[in-house]
This record gives C-alpha cells, sequence and structure tokens, in this order.
C-alpha cells in the first residue's frame, strides 16, 4: 500500500533522512519508534509533501506522489495527524471534521465516525479549543479519516495525553484497522502503546533505520535501550 525507496531528505545541505526503503503492506500497523529528534516527524512530513524530498520515490497503492503536492498525496489516499494535533480550536467539533471532507467529497459525516468516538458525538457543537488534548487527538483521527484515506499516518499520537486515553486511543486505532482496509503508520517513543496496535516496529536513529521486529519477535528491553541512549 506505501512503497518508499532511498527517500532523502535535507535542510539546506544538510541531509537528515539517509536513503530509506520501507514498504508497509494494506493493513499492517507499522510503528517508527525513536528518540526526540531522530527524524520521525521530517520522515512523516516528507511522505505526505510538506517538506521536499531530496531523492526517492513514495508509492501509494502502486500510484508514484513522489512530486506530488501535498493536497494530492491526500486525494491519493495518504491522511496525516500531525504531532500537535493542529484542530482549528475556534471550528467546532462537527465543522472540525467536516473540513477533511472536501477530499472525499462526503455530505454528511459517516455514522461510523461517532461511533469510533463516542465523546465526539456527545461534543459535536463543542469548539475544538475547548476540548482536552486526548479528545483532540480523537478529533484529528476523525477528520483524518473522513478523506477515506489508504494510509493514514499519526506523528506521536499519545504526545501529551493521560494513560487512560491512551489505551482508548490504541483500542480505536485497532478497531478502525477491523473496520477498513487500512494501512497505518505511527511514530512513537511510548513502547506500551506501540505494543498495543503494532504488526512491525522500526527504530530510527539520525534518520536511518537501526532495528526492525515483527510485534511478535520484539525484545522490549532492546527496543528501551535504542529509545533511552
Amino acid at each position: 500500500m506505501l512503497e518508499v525507496s532511498n527517500l532523502k531528505v535535507c535542510y539546506g545541505q544538510s541531509e537528515v533522512i539517509h536513503g530509506l526503503d520501507f514498504v508497509v503492506p494494506k493493513n499492517e500497523t507499522l510503528a517508527i519508534m525513536g528518540r526526540n529528534g531522530m527524524g520521525k516527524t521530517t520522515l512523516f512530513k516528507s511522505l505526505i509533501g510538506v517538506l521536499p524530498s531530496a531523492d526517492g520515490r513514495i508509492l501509494i497503492d502502486g500510484i508514484d506522489v513522489s512530486k506530488k503536492e501535498s493536497f494530492q498525496r491526500v486525494e491519493n489516499g495518504i491522511a496525516y495527524v500531525p504531532q500537535g494535533r493542529m484542530i482549528f480550536p475556534s471550528l467546532t467539533v462537527q465543522e472540525n471534521i467536516e473540513t477533511g471532507m472536501e477530499v472525499s467529497k462526503l455530505k454528511k459525516i459517516p455514522d461510523d465516525i461517532y461511533a469510533l468516538f463516542p465523546v465526539l458525538a456527545d461534543m459535536r457543537k463543542r469548539k475544538g479549543g475547548n476540548l482536552s488534548g486526548g479528545q483532540q487527538q480523537q478529533l484529528a483521527i476523525a477528520r483524518a479519516l473522513v478523506t477515506n484515506p489508504k494510509v493514514l499516518l499519526l506523528d506521536e499520537p499519545t504526545e501529551g495525553i493521560q494513560p487512560s486515553i491512551i489505551k482508548d486511543i490504541a483500542n480505536v486505532l485497532n478497531e478502525i484497522k477491523k473496520l477498513r482496509d487500512i494501512t497505518i503508520i505511527v511514530s512513537e517513543q511510548v513502547l506500551s502503546f506501540t505494543m498495543a496496535i503494532a504488526d512491525r516496529i522500526i527504530v530510527i536513529d539520525k534518520g536511518s533505520f537501526i532495528h526492525e521486529d515483527l510485534r511478535e519477535d520484539v525484545d522490549t528491553d532492546k527496543i528501551k535501550a535504542y529509545l533511552s541512549v
């Protein structure tokens, strides 16, 4: 569903993502783990087209989007929930979700969105800025889902969220994967969350992949060591 080959990203003269290659099949959840500043957000921004790549190819369901603008990549099936969530604080919950419907041409918010996020159904008339961090995260995911993505990118979804809500978000992501043929890619530092959702884990360090495991093969102590060096 997503195929990335020899992806390189630069800030000025400095290469910060070094020729990454990876393939994520349909219906897999991949977690990319690493400490702050190791390249997770830069990688995600380059996949969605916010940052230009210096080299490499990005294919979504066989279509090369490497040279496409961000909105064209969304039209081709990639959705991005950025770090910090970036919801519109002055719009209501319902209006925030509706901003994602431009792409999918939906006329109304699908019932399954509110079924996945009952708290949003209860708060649909409330301003986005008045929600808690965890509720805003759920809103950002709901807004991404109404674009009907094939690939969903989530950048640090647990950041600043209390543990009980982290569990809720893990449950929702697992439910989304059951309900839809969707590929989910998460950048994350919280190992317990990753182990609850991911089929496969890749560790990134200074812009290169240094370790990869299927969830059932993960040595959690080894991953913790990578995250704490």
